[in-house]
């Protein structure tokens, strides 16, 4: 299963959550009006680019030039769109850049897959969310039940609201859904915005792969 760290911003937090067990994919965002804005950090975008680790950059509502400027300066290897874009910018991202793009999807109290359906060829994963005026790092979870009637090949990862209480509910939806490749955790594990307690994500991830290693 793939483990996404989201939020990720200051350089020791980083340093610290890179060593042993690392993620696989680590999230830098790009959403200015963000708590865990990155530029907020004050790091030269090299610091980002040389990290060896899977980078994926979060955008709201962002334009494709943009977007291509901070690819390439940040070295970012995904690009996760988690606004209201169109499928025509995901099928520019990937023409242009030749990247893998991840777009969000936000359940609330009303969802019809039909939201989804213009999306699907033009990205490389579904990423579920909970719905909240402030696209996401809200803590809350959105009901886990409407992801069981998931009609999609494409792979997809949840997110919203994860945290240390939830491993054994992500393993058992992991285990009845197969195209559930991987999860996305954020402010469940924080101490401030952009902080990671760095204890609880290693606990975390450790369980989730020796669980899942044990039942491969």
């Amino acid at each position: 299963m793939i483990i996404k760290v989201c939020g990720m911003r200051e350089m020791e937090n980083i340093k610290g959550l890179l060593k042993e067990p690392s993620p696989d994919w680590m999230g830098l965002i790009f959403y200015p009006a963000s708590p865990r804005y990155v530029k907020n950090a004050n790091l030269p975008p090299t610091f980002y680019a040389d990290l060896d680790v899977e980078k994926v950059g979060v955008f709201v509502n962002e334009d494709l030039h943009s977007i291509q400027r901070i690819v390439k300066d940040y070295g970012l290897d995904k690009v996760q769109l988690h606004g209201d874009e169109p499928p025509d910018l995901s099928r520019m991202l990937k023409e242009t850049l030749g990247i893998e793009v991840i777009k969000v999807f936000r359940i609330g109290k009303e969802w019809m897959w039909e939201k989804a359906e213009p999306y699907v060829e033009h990205i490389d994963w579904l990423l579920f969310d909970t719905a909240t005026p402030q696209f996401g790092g809200s803590g809350h979870r959105f009901d886990w039940g409407v992801i069981h009637t998931y009609p999609f090949a494409k792979p997809f990862l949840l997110s919203g609201g994860i945290g240390e209480e939830h491993k054994e509910a992500v393993l058992e939806l992991a285990r009845k859904l197969p195209k559930m490749k991987g999860i996305d955790i954020n402010s469940k594990f924080e101490q401030a915005p952009g902080l990671k307690e760095l204890e609880k994500v290693k606990s975390f991830i450790e369980y989730i792969r020796s669980s899942a290693k044990s039942e491969a």
